[in-house]
């Protein structure tokens, strides 16, 4: 929270999102009091705002990638996604520089002025389309959809070319599955290790194909981690279920109960079919991997 003076200038700053100024200045205790009212627990009915405003946390500390995340919640189902992601280039050259250097701002930027604005991901459920736009900087004004690009996700449909993303942290993942599925799918690519949902708008921009999450015993997903980029990638083309082929269910409160396994999102259906069946012949012949394996294969500055 800041101070009531930093309040001020951001409620004077809404006509250039395209929103109304408010007639009066709000006290810090009126927002502290609209926030408290955020205490929703979900659920199959009724509408809600999902939030999260600093999606991987760790990202952000080091100056790596993080987002602020939107979703909107109705009975059950998300129909709008936002992903702002500060550190994550609007130009995919720049993205794909990030990901051969393994590092998110280089030292000598191809393009600086591009590269520090960072994009917003945003899309509304059945509509078919995702799109993205700069963050705005200074005196800019909002405009859509001038200042907005559609993005698609990508065609590519064999796992070998495929570039496959994961969380960097080891604590919430089971970095050695996804490193045997990766080693008997033929990868080419080195694995993409990146904080926050930026792995989703990852795949629904085209710079990855793949996102597989399989959580280590005991961790619970939390909606608020996936539900914004869910719906930006399916909009985008991709597709988004559990290791038993479900849609991830958004209706049973905080926590997505009942999830097969883990997460795998794709670009595409045909190589989501073809990640589901190798991720269920990794499960069935029970391949493991060491730690030192599993390091070696990833983008060793995310470690």
């Amino acid at each position: 929270m800041g101070s009531g003076r930093a309040t001020v200038w951001s409620e004077a700053e809404a006509p250039k999102y395209g929103l109304q100024c408010p007639k009066k200045a709000l006290e810090t205790s009126q927002i502290l009091e609209a926030i408290n009212r955020c205490n929703s627990t979900g659920g199959p009915t009724g509408t809600h705002w999902v939030l999260d405003p600093v999606d991987g946390t760790l990202g952000f500390v080091r100056g790596d990638q993080y987002a602020v995340a939107l979703a909107l919640i109705e009975d059950g189902k998300v129909v709008l996604g936002v992903l702002g992601c500060p550190n994550y280039p609007m130009k995919k050259e720049l993205s794909n520089y990030n990901h051969q250097h393994g590092q998110t701002i280089p030292k000598t930027p191809p393009s600086s002025d591009i590269w520090k604005k960072g994009c917003v991901i945003y899309a509304r459920r059945g509509s078919g389309r995702a799109w993205m736009q700069p963050l705005i900087q200074g005196d800019t004004q909002f405009e859509w959809p001038n200042s907005a690009t559609l993005v698609q996700a990508s065609p590519v449909d064999d796992p070998s070319l495929a570039t496959f993303c994961e969380p960097v942290e080891k604590t919430n993942s089971n970095h050695l599955f996804t490193a045997g599925l990766a080693n008997s799918m033929g990868l080419k690519n080195q694995p993409m290790r990146v904080h926050s949902m930026v792995k989703y708008a990852a795949i629904a921009r085209g710079n990855a194909e793949v996102f597989i999450k399989f959580a280590r015993s005991g961790y619970k997903e939390k909606i608020w981690d996936h539900a914004a980029g869910v719906v930006i990638v399916e909009e985008a083309g991709g597709v988004v279920t559990d290791a038993g082929v479900c849609p991830l269910d958004f209706s049973r409160g905080l926590y997505l109960e009942g999830l097969d396994r883990g997460i795998i999102a794709c670009s595409g259906p045909i190589l989501h079919d073809k990640i589901i069946g190798a991720c269920l012949h990794q499960t069935m012949s029970g391949q493991a991997y060491s730690e030192k394996d599993v390091d070696g294969a990833a983008d060793t500055t995310n470690k």
